[in-house]
Parts: C-alpha cells; sequence; structure tokens
C-alpha cells in the first residue's frame, strides 16, 4: 500500500485554528482569538456556534459557519440511521 493510500484526510477545521504551544490539545480560533481545550468535536461546536460546551464563535464569518452547521447535521444524521440498524 503507497503511502497516499495510508494518509488520513486532513480535517478543514484546521484551517480555522492554530495549535497553542507547547500543548497540542489546547488551540486558538481564528477568528474570535479564544483559546480552548479539546478536540475537533468542540472546535466544529465553536465555529457553528452551537453553544454545545462551547462558548460560540461571535466572529466567524456566516459561510463558514454554514459550513460546520451542514457537517454537524450530517453527523447527526449518521448516527441516527446508525442507531435504527443496531
Amino acid at each position: 500500500m503507497s503511502k497516499s493510500n495510508t494518509k488520513r484526510e486532513v480535517d478543514i477545521t484546521w484551517n480555522y485554528y492554530d495549535i497553542v504551544p507547547p500543548n497540542r490539545l489546547q488551540v486558538k480560533c481564528k477568528f474570535f482569538s479564544h483559546t480552548c481545550w479539546g478536540g475537533l468535536a468542540k472546535m466544529k461546536q465553536h465555529l457553528a456556534r452551537t453553544k454545545k460546551d462551547v462558548i460560540p464563535c461571535c466572529s466567524v464569518p456566516d459561510e463558514v459557519k454554514e459550513i460546520f452547521i451542514k457537517m454537524l447535521k450530517g453527523k447527526e444524521k449518521k448516527k441516527q440511521r446508525m442507531r435504527c440498524l443496531i
């Protein structure tokens, strides 16, 4: 198997965050300058302005917010389909 087939796809969420050294688990939003702990799920919630376990980003452009709202809705639909199969 080639290296390109084994690489994981890079999530677009990282385009909107910077890692805060020295801790790789702490990230800073490029729009809001808000620093938080957590993974991609919390970052997506922040950019979608969901208020779910995060402070919503008050500076994210509407088009970026919509990308993350659609992404989160898609994940929720996938979870619901999986529950129906069980």
